[in-house]
């Protein structure tokens, strides 16, 4: 028991000039050095369940975190969870005392200064640090899965493999730590943190210190006692003036990996004293296979025995992952490290067995040198990083006045340089842009002014409207992007004792992108007219009605009251009066925020408008009706096919509390419907109107990224066909623009490492690759829960289709859905709708409802769950369809009336259905159900608008048919949302009893919850 306690205390991190507690006969003598360094080391308090981050340039507004669970204690700090209010994103805040010794004040200052540096995929993100209620909070990114010192805590060692995959990992960041100028000082297993993919991160930069120095560049050797026993180089421990280098954090990973392999440390004894002595001996011993029933390598103990040397002679960290440990055997791949190995050994056979043959040996060293790639470590990185020493980042740093004075001041936010220095040249850049633009404008201003003075006086009213648009149109090209300048570091310190609304005059004169609100993005009746005065209203005979709200609308109006001529009494009558009124609504209604740039060519999209829209669901209204109240089946022609299915949607996820939803088609496309989102431009924020995008091809494209003879494995979307962006531009419908798939690009080197997908070169650019990022994580949840419905709708592929005609609606992308409790309806851009429901069965309607494709259950497996609420999983893989007239499907059971064949024409006759098929739709409830959706279209007909469905609680329309009542949530949670709906988009939830669906639970606040919670369905 004792032997078991010292082990466990050696992979505990503890202060190097922290003694172990001292014995009974000593506490007399240090009682008084006891009390003082408690007192040092007295922890903050607990924080507030909400922490307020003060207004910094990126946050006009502050932010506040909403805290949560305790992470860790270390000497002086404490860490805990915490997510910005309203979003989902977590991070982990350390927290500290403002007021602390002089002492530590310059640690903790060169700690933020090293740590906010620092760039790399297998270090702790550093976000920025702020004090609230006197203590300082470094908010950094959230490693959810612990520490390496817990995993292996837990599970008394790692395999092999394991430590083949974090030695990489880690061996990585040295390097490009010792790049930047930087030796951390105290790497140990507690100060490496696993992200939610379980991968390496190494933090607390509290002992890091400075390698080279700004007068001479020359190696600069430190001679401070810092470290964890444990972890300690020899060197550190001299007391001459030799002093150490950065060979010290290659000792530390050589103790790091002997730790992995056998659950403790090589040195471990029972005081420190005895650690040091030990380690200046190289005093250790590899367990014997006689006492331990684990193997270990000759190569992994040679790994170790290479960096316990002296420090002349330790390898560096490109030397280090070139050693025969990292080929001998299996290096797993990232798919092969999850989570629950924190808790428990692999169980795959390849992390234990030896490597069969050559090719095994093969790829063994491919997986090797790809994550040597990855991780920017080994003579396989071809690519010659050039990093910038943190020396003349930090000289930088104070000469633009950024460097933060300790303890930092409230209202202070302390943020990485290099986010400051993007955004300064990225305003100049812009400012630049409007100051051309601004010429620009003024040039064409001057012509357009000589072309009207010269031109007849009798110049149509219209005509200058027009003139006045496009000079409009032509200064936002460019000045819309304008950002407010961030206020830097130095100002925010220097305002601290002056008035609030002093130093803020070239944010005045800035121009960013009006935050406008768009029909279809807020849930509101259509808008008025915004009032003009009366002395410059224009009446109708000599400005147009101004409807909507898109420059389209008001173009087309424009155009066509040009090419109508006006009445000569209205010309005489009515004088002509200046057109400023107008072009002031068209700058308000023009520059309303959007995916697209005004330069692009956004193409409309047939049938979209909503008047459009709403016609046809009248036409479909009246179709179900028809279709109900017939008590026959439909006459069909000899020349009459059964339509092949539609595009239906196979496999999704729901995440409309946030962002929106991701789906898969039947033929592999993955598309995503986004409601609409917040963006910010400069000091501007607003919303983006809903919007979608479709990549043909997706689904395959993402499961063949681990191929290695597929060239396009590395990029985010294929190659070889173009993207439709969709925006969603309220009563004018919607518009499109195809981007090139060159355009998110991501760059892949000669020797194979794969490059950043960076920022757009512009706003919408920009906007754009965040939804891409936002489908790809959309594409890669779905994918990685597999799909439901494989090889059940057409054994041939179908094929992608290509936008040929302008004038046909595309029918494989979904611009509208909604969410009835537990119903789920899709619309497609064809206009053809899909419905799932909670029994596992969907509908399909064509745009007119005249066909319909119905997915159903076994008739034996509908009624066994009619009876007893239990659906076998064969019943799901058993589902097939039926495809004919809604007519006939709702008068399946109904035999064929006489003389339904004519004589005067006998190709048309009414279908004979086989007996066995009779009652499937009955068992399934269908009619039942086509009343359902009849009452759905209904409402929206009533409401003048797709979506427009009555949300109050008593009124939401809600499905109580059949579905599984054992073996499920109860009560389950229940969703009405739209995204695309005419009024705009809500989002209302309440829990609802299966066994009792017609009654409806408590409603849910979904504001109040910690985390948006992704609703995984089956179709």
């Amino acid at each position: 028991m004792v032997a078991k306690g010292l082990e466990m205390e050696a992979l505990s991190p503890r202060d190097a000039n922290a003694q172990r507690a001292p014995r009974v006969n000593e506490l007399k003598t240090k009682a008084a050095a006891q009390l003082k360094s408690a007192k040092d080391k007295e922890h903050p308090p607990p924080p507030p369940n909400n922490v307020t981050e003060p207004p910094s340039a990126d946050r006009k507004e502050g932010a506040v975190y909403q805290v949560g669970k305790m992470l860790g204690k270390g000497g002086f700090a404490i860490c805990y969870e915490g997510k910005l209010a309203g979003m989902s994103k977590r991070f982990a805040l350390k927290i500290v005392k403002s007021q602390m010794p002089a002492k530590m004040e310059q640690k903790f200052q060169t700690e933020l200064q090293i740590h906010s540096k620092m760039r790399q995929k297998n270090i702790v993100q550093f976000h920025r640090a702020f004090t609230f209620e006197s203590c300082t909070y470094l908010v950094l990114e959230l490693c959810p899965n612990g520490s390496l010192m817990d995993m292996v805590k837990r599970r008394k060692g790692l395999t092999e493999p394991e430590v083949r995959f974090y030695s990489i990992q880690i061996a990585g960041a040295i390097k490009y730590m010792h790049a930047k100028g930087i030796i951390h000082r105290d790497l140990k297993m507690g100060n490496i943190f696993l992200d939610k993919y379980m991968n390496a991160k190494i933090g607390d930069f509290g002992l890091a210190a400075l390698l080279l120095t700004g007068k001479d560049m020359q190696i600069m050797r430190r001679t401070t006692l810092c470290g964890t026993p444990n972890y300690i180089a020899p060197e550190i421990l001299e007391k001459g003036k030799k002093g150490h280098d950065h060979m010290v954090d290659i000792w530390s990973l050589g103790i790091i990996v002997f730790a992995m392999l056998t659950s403790k440390p090589p040195f471990q004894s029972s005081t420190t004293d005895e650690i040091y002595r030990r380690a200046k001996d190289r005093d250790y011993e590899w367990p014997s296979p006689e006492t331990s029933q684990k193997y270990i390598s000759q190569e992994a103990k040679d790994l170790v025995a290479t960096m316990l040397q002296d420090a002349d002679k330790r390898p560096d960290p490109d030397t280090i992952v070139e050693h025969p440990f990292f080929t001998s055997g299996y290096l797993p791949i990232a798919s092969d490290i999850s989570p629950k190995l924190r808790e428990s050994p692999p169980q795959s056979p390849a992390f234990y067995d030896p490597p069969a043959d050559a090719e095994m040996e093969a790829l063994n060293l491919r997986n090797v040198q790809e994550m040597c790639q990855e991780c920017g470590v080994g003579p396989w990185c071809h690519s010659q990083f050039v990093f910038k020493n943190i020396w003349r980042e930090m000289a930088e740093e104070e000469q633009n006045g950024l460097t933060p004075a300790i303890p930092l001041a409230e209202g202070i936010v302390y943020r990485p340089f290099d986010e400051i220095r993007s955004e300064q040249k990225l305003q100049m850049r812009l400012a630049q842009q409007a100051q051309q633009a601004q010429q620009a404008a003024k040039a064409q201003q001057a012509q357009q002014t000589q072309q009207v003075q010269q031109a007849p006086q009798s110049l149509d009213k219209t005509d200058e409207l027009s003139s006045f648009s496009q000079s409009i149109q032509s200064q936002r090209v460019t000045s819309g992007l304008l950002r407010a300048p961030p206020q830097s570091f130095a100002a925010q310190q220097r305002a601290q004792h002056r008035p609030a609304n002093s130093a803020s005059i070239f944010r005045s004169q800035s121009v960013a992108e009006p935050a406008s609100k768009t029909a279809g993005s807020l849930r509101l009746r259509p808008q008025r007219e915004v009032p003009v005065a009366p002395e410059q209203q224009p009446t109708e005979e000599t400005a147009p009605r101004l409807r909507g709200t898109t420059t389209r609308s008001l173009r087309n109006q424009l155009t066509s009251m040009r090419n109508q001529p006006a009445p000569a009494a209205a010309e005489e009558q009515v004088p002509k009066k200046a057109p400023a009124p107008v072009i002031s609504k068209l700058r308000v209604q023009e520059e309303k925020m959007s995916l697209f740039s005004p330069s692009e060519y956004q193409e409309p999209v047939p049938g979209t408008r909503p008047d459009v829209v709403l016609d046809r669901l009248h036409k479909l209204q009246a179709e179900l009706e028809r279709a109900l109240n017939s008590r026959s089946m439909a006459i069909l022609s000899s020349k009459d096919k059964t339509p092949s299915p539609p595009h239906i949607v196979v496999k999704w996820v729901d995440y409309t509390n946030k962002f929106g939803l991701g789906y898969i088609l039947n033929d592999g496309s993955v598309g995503c419907i986004l409601r609409g989102l917040p963006t910010q431009t400069g000091s501007q924020t607003g919303l983006l109107p809903p919007a979608c995008m479709l990549v043909h091809g997706a689904e395959r494209h993402c499961q063949r990224k681990e191929d290695p003879s597929y060239l396009d494995r590395h990029q985010i979307v294929p190659m070889n066909e173009g993207i439709y962006f969709y925006e969603n531009n309220g009563a004018e419908g919607f518009s499109r623009v195809r981007a090139s798939p060159e355009t998110f690009l991501v760059p892949v080197h000669s020797d194979g490492t794969v490059g950043k997908f960076l920022a757009g070169k512009d706003i919408y650019d920009h906007r754009k690759r965040e939804r891409i990022v936002l489908w790809k994580k959309f594409a890669n949840y779905m994918i990685t829960y597999g799909r439901e419905m494989d090889g059940q709708v057409d054994e041939s592929p179908i094929r992608a289709p290509t936008i040929t005609d302008p004038t046909a609606a595309p029918s494989d992308i979904v611009t509208f859905y909604q969410r009835f409790g537990d119903v789920g309806c899709w619309m497609f851009c064809d206009g053809h709708m899909q419905f799932n429901f909670p029994d596992h069965t969907k509908i399909v309607l064509d745009s007119t409802a005249t066909w319909c494709h119905f997915w159903h259950l076994p008739q034996g497996a509908a009624k066994l769950l009619e009876e007893t609420g239990s659906l076998a999983e064969s019943a799901l893989d058993d589902r097939t369809v039926l495809s004919y007239p809604l007519q006939t499907l709702l008068n399946f059971a109904t035999p064929p009336r006489a003389g339904t064949r004519s004589t005067s024409n006998p190709t048309r006759r009414r279908p004979e259905i086989s007996p066995e098929l009779q009652g499937i739709p009955a068992a399934n409830h269908f009619r039942r159900k086509i009343e359902f959706i009849r009452d759905i279209i209904r409402e929206w007909n009533a409401n003048d608008g797709i979506g427009n469905s009555d949300m109050t609680r008593d009124k939401r329309l809600r499905w109580t048919g059949i579905r599984e009542t054992r073996n499920v949530q109860i009560p389950a949670k229940h969703v009405w949302v739209t995204i695309g709906a005419c009024w705009g988009d809500e989002r209302l939830s309440a829990y609802v009893d299966p066994r009792k669906p017609a009654e409806m639970g408590p409603d849910i606040d979904e504001s109040k919850k910690s985390e948006g919670q992704q609703q995984r369905q089956r179709s």
